[in-house]
């Protein structure tokens, strides 16, 4: 199932995405959250693709939306090093930067 929600991180809008558990029961839920000049993914979603494609991204873990912009960056692409985003910073701090 997808679910699609939208959240105010710090006054700016993005859109969350779920999709629960697409491994089947035990798996768990894969996450994204959309700003607008890039993104945040869970460890389910490949980085090195996201690079691939220039694209802004981190990884941070969680079962949630809200457990993502409270987690701590744990891996980014260079177009998010660019732009500022830096392993430990808080998915709130680099949705921040990633709403420029």
């Amino acid at each position: 199932m997808v679910k699609t929600e939208i959240l105010n991180v710090n006054g700016k809008m993005v859109q969350g995405v779920c999709i629960s558990s697409p491994g089947g029961e035990g798996h768990p839920n894969m996450l994204l959250i959309v700003c607008s000049r890039g993104y945040i993914m869970c460890g389910y979603l490949n980085l090195e693709a996201a690079g691939k494609f220039g694209d802004a991204a981190c990884i941070i873990g969680g079962s949630s939306f809200e457990e993502i912009l409270q987690g701590k960056v744990k891996a980014t692409s260079e177009e998010a090093e660019k732009m500022g985003i830096t392993l430990g910073m808080t998915g709130s701090e680099a949705c921040d930067i990633l709403n420029g």
